[in-house]
């Protein structure tokens, strides 16, 4: 299956998607978190997401034009108080930033909205995965390495694992920051009514599919993303936009 796919072959929805996005073919995916006993595999449409995560100088452009997003603004409702705090002011990047720096300190609010003004979104914590699984078979990346990249950047979440532009993919996908997902207070129920993943990573873990390194290695980002709040700001998170999208075929 030819999952990542050109933005030619597939038509955007009402929206115009910018050239720097990647189509993700629809396809089957199996979550390294169980979300019910019955349902292991899920299938995934064929969406559009940004091939790198929006850069520091592409949402100064959005809060420009977008005041109410700017730091000074915004309502504590939809940001902490670390919200774009490394700026040099409302509109202006910090210094030392390169154009394509990944922007950071940003609330799930703020993400969405920036998403919602491109006529995108935020992808869903299935197509980010998913979008990974794609990336791995692409770059032929094995269980172990995998699981090594990801562990690395964990231990270690400021270096740059994945600097380089990975042509036919997303890239930074893992080793540039973590990402906002639509999603990412996901409730996860196996037989009883509990948010899985809002205690330890012991209690969680029997969520996992499979007991190995590399859906460990996954399992730890479902168990950051549950540790946030819509407000939240981090030094180490970021995000990208997705696109629905119809095929022309």
């Amino acid at each position: 299956m030819k999952a990542l796919a050109t933005v030619l072959a597939f038509a955007v929805s009402a929206v115009a998607v910018a050239a720097d996005t990647v189509v993700i073919d629809a396809g089957t995916f199996t979550p390294a978190i169980r979300l019910s006993k019955t349902k292991q595999t899920i299938t995934i449409a064929a969406f559009a997401l940004d091939r790198n995560s929006v850069a520091e100088q592409q949402f100064a452009n959005f809060v420009l034009a977008n005041p109410q997003w700017q730091r000074s603004q915004v309502p504590v409702v939809f940001a902490d108080k670390d919200y774009l705090r490394h700026w040099q002011d409302d509109v202006t990047p910090a210094a030392n930033v390169n154009a394509d720096t990944p922007v950071t300190r940003v609330s799930w609010f703020a993400a969405r909205a920036y998403c919602q003004a491109q006529g995108g979104r935020l992808p869903t914590l299935n197509e980010w995965e998913y979008s990974v699984q794609q990336w791995r078979e692409q770059q032929q990346l094995s269980d172990a390495n995998y699981a090594k990249l990801v562990f690395s950047w964990f231990s270690n979440p400021q270096q740059t694992l994945f600097a380089e532009q990975i042509t036919a993919g997303p890239a930074g996908l893992i080793g540039k920051v973590n990402e906002w997902v639509d999603d990412f207070q996901l409730l996860l129920t196996n037989g009883d009514d509990v948010d899985a993943l809002s205690g330890s990573c012991g209690d969680t873990a029997r969520f996992m599919a499979e007991f190995d390194t590399a859906h460990y290695a996954s399992f730890l980002r479902y168990q950051s993303r549950s540790n946030y709040r819509p407000q939240s700001t981090t030094s180490t998170l970021g995000f990208r936009c997705a696109y629905s999208v119809r095929s022309n075929k």
